[in-house]
Parts: structure tokens; sequence; C-alpha cells
């Protein structure tokens, strides 16, 4: 009676990952393959979890320099190389623009402030009280922490009194510059005074620091003061005039789709987006973030590869047992899926594991740069240098799912060679010599 040929079974049965997940174990030679396998595991591991840290505080430093300068700066300008007197009627033009949900008409100037023997250039921006107390990174308070942006002083008194009074605000590198606290004077000198048959002349002038503000950015904490407009107007001779027009937009990352609307109210007028006043500082941010990731990358690649030497010794290892089963019916594509699952388990663990890892070290980065300050007794993180409270970090769902992605493939691609090789034994020679 004629044998009846044996079934072949399924793909990825349950035979095939169970035989897989033996040979991840030790040998009967010893350790050597468990242990390049673990080493492997952990290589993926802190590769992942690298890449998702590093990618996560680089946005977190991206997304707090934009809210930073978004919070305190308009998302387009109105501008001119001559004074804009009729800024009144062109603000309401503005205002009815679709998708501008804020419009703010300022004085902006160049000056210089001395106090206590102490000087510096800074700008000076003249608005309303009211466009002030919009601006949460000056006047408001922080949303995370709660803690107030006005570190001495207030705005109680601010654009209070003729000609909008004499009190201003200034950041506190600044004031700390000046040695100034709330109350104290600041003479200011501007360039922009008034024409004589002679030629411009300077204008000088005390005020009192009425509020003192800190962002968190060295560049408006210690360059950038605020005066009532009315004062600024009188000051900077604009006689009832003001130099700009700022607008906030909804979405200012997309700020390019308002410029035909925004340019079609305000004709004869140069409009200027923060994309364009930013665009080498944002660009030179981009290129380093492209090519950390590029790196990073290669490094979970060069991770990967540790799985091919893990499987070609375990392919060496299991010759005899990939024998027995070739005579016991398991086909070629059955001992290929079996060394796939192998090295795939190692790429699937690692990546899951460093996600986990890397979440964990994210959402903790503070508590951690703390105890490692700690531990090597100096700031790792100092304030003054970074102007940052803590170390910012932010994870994005699809940089996540985009790193996970890369290490799976990866690690799918490094196991087809040695399972493609451990298929292609011939079960004749591996058996002659046991």
């Amino acid at each position: 009676m004629a044998s009846v040929p044996a079934k072949a079974t399924p793909p990825f049965s349950f035979f095939e990952w169970m035989v897989a997940r033996r040979y991840l174990g030790a040998t009967r030679t010893g350790k050597g393959v468990s242990l390049i396998s673990m080493i492997a595991f952990f290589g993926i591991m802190l590769a992942v979890a690298v890449l998702i840290i590093v990618m996560s505080v680089m946005q977190g430093f991206r997304t707090k320099l934009l809210g930073q300068l978004l919070g305190v700066n308009g998302h387009m300008f109105v501008e001119s190389s001559a004074p804009i007197t009729d800024y009144k009627a062109l603000t309401e033009k503005l205002r009815s623009v679709p998708g501008v949900v804020d419009v703010t008409p300022m004085v902006q100037g160049q000056v210089f402030a001395s106090a206590h023997g102490g000087g510096s250039g800074i700008v000076i921006r003249g608005i309303s009280k009211r466009d002030l107390m919009k601006i949460g990174y000056v006047s408001g308070a922080d949303p995370d922490t709660g803690r107030s942006h006005v570190v001495d002083g207030s705005f109680d008194k601010f654009g209070a009194g003729a000609y909008g009074g004499d009190e201003i605000a200034i950041g506190s590198r600044l004031a700390y510059t000046l040695g100034v606290r709330a109350g104290d004077p600041v003479t200011l000198i501007s360039a922009r005074g008034a024409d004589t048959p002679f030629g411009p002349t300077y204008r000088k002038k005390t005020y009192k620091v009425g509020a003192i503000f800190e962002v968190g950015n060295s560049e408006y904490d210690g360059y950038i003061g605020f005066m009532p407009l009315e004062q600024a107007q009188l000051f900077f001779n604009y006689d009832g005039a003001v130099s700009q027009i700022e607008l906030k937009v909804a979405e200012p990352d997309d700020v390019k789709r308002y410029r035909p609307a925004v340019a079609a109210a305000a004709p004869g007028y140069d409009i200027v987006d923060w994309q364009q006043q930013n665009a080498s500082y944002f660009n030179a941010l981009q290129t380093e973030r492209s090519v950390m990731r590029l790196i990073l990358l290669l490094i979970v690649a060069v991770a990967a590869l540790n799985i091919v030497t893990g499987l070609i010794m375990l392919v060496k290892d299991k010759t005899g047992d990939i024998a027995i089963l070739r005579t016991m019916g398991a086909t070629q594509s059955s001992i290929m899926r079996i060394f796939f699952i192998s090295g795939s388990l190692i790429g699937v663990l690692g990546t899951i594991s460093g996600v986990v890892l890397g979440a964990v070290f994210v959402w903790n980065i503070d508590a951690i740069e703390h105890f490692l300050s700690w531990v090597f007794h100096t700031d790792l993180f100092p304030e003054d240098v970074y102007y940052f409270k803590g170390v910012p970090a932010q994870m994005q769902a699809g940089e996540i799912g985009f790193i996970v992605a890369w290490s799976l493939i990866m690690s799918f691609l490094t196991t087809i060679y040695p399972a493609w090789r451990a298929a292609r034994l011939d079960p004749v020679e591996a058996l002659r010599y046991e």
C-alpha cells in the first residue's frame, strides 16, 4: 500500500512559533547564542529609546521656542517705510479678514536705556494696555506652572495719565543689567527726535519702571521693553501714527495662506510673516533635527544588524536539528519562517521595550535631570544658560510611529538572509558527520 505524503503545516503555524521560541534559548553547547540574542535585544531597545528621547527633547525645544516667539510677537506684520497715519481705519479693515484673530497697531523703535551707571541697547514697543494684557508671556501666567510672568511691580498704572503716563515695562535680564527694580527710574535715549534745519535730534527722557516681566527667553527678557502707545508716538516723534500693525491668525503654521487676503486689505503696504523674519533660525533648527534623526536611525540599523550575527550562529549551531526537521517533512519555507520568526521576535520585543523605556524617560526627564545633577554635583541644565525651567520634551505620536516602523523594518530585513541560508541547508550533508 502506497504511503500517504505528510501534509505540510500552514505558514506561521503553532509548530513554527514553538520551534522558533525554543531556538532563542540556550543550546546544548552553551549559552553563546542566547547571549548574542540578548545583546541584539538590548541594542535595539537602547537605540529606539535614545531615538525617542533625543527627538522628543528636540521637539520640546522647538515647541517652547516657537510658543515664546508667537506668544510675544505677532504672526504677520503690515509695514511701510513711512509712518502709517490711517492705522485706525486700516486696523478695522484687517480685523474683518477671515482667519485674523487679533490686530495690534504699535510703534517700535531702538533706544539706549541707562540707569545707575549701566546701559544697554533695547527695542521699545509702544502698544495700548488692552493689547499688552493679551500677551500672556508678558502679563499672564505660565499655563504649566501657574507662575506669573510679572516678577516685580504690576501693570495697574500702565497707560494711565497724560499721553499714556510715564511707566514702562522691561524684561528681567534687562532690569538685572541696569540694576533696577519696579519703581526705579530708567533713562531712554532715541535718535528719532524732532526734525530741525540741522537734521534730526536725539530725544532723551526718564521713565519709571512699572513692571518687570520674565518670558523665559534671553532675547525677550534682555532686549525688549513696552511703553504706552500714546507715549511712544510722542517719544519717537510719530505724531499720531504707528510704525507697523501686528496681526495674529488662527493657524500660525499655515500663515502663508492668509497673505493674499491681508495684502488685499492693505494695498501698498509691505506684508511680512514670522516665518520670513525667522527663516534662517528655524531652517537651522530643522536641519539639525533632520541630521540628528538620520544619525539615530543609522544607529537603530546598526543595532538591528546584531540580529544577523545571532541568527547565523544559531543556524550553524542548529545544523543537525535543521536536517532532522527536513527529513521529518519540514519544507524549506517552513525552516525559513522558523528562523525569520526567531530574529523578528528579537526586533519586535526590543522595539516595544525601547518605546516603553523612552516614554518613561521622557515623562520623568526633569526628575532624572535633578537626580543626575545631584550625583555629579553640578547643574546639568542651568536655567541661566538655557533660559528654560526644566528640560522641555514633547513626544509626538507620528514621530514614535515612524521610529517603530523603521526599527521593525530593519529587524525584519536583517532576518531574511540568515533564514534563507538555513532553508538552503542540504539535510544529507548536514547529517553526514553527525
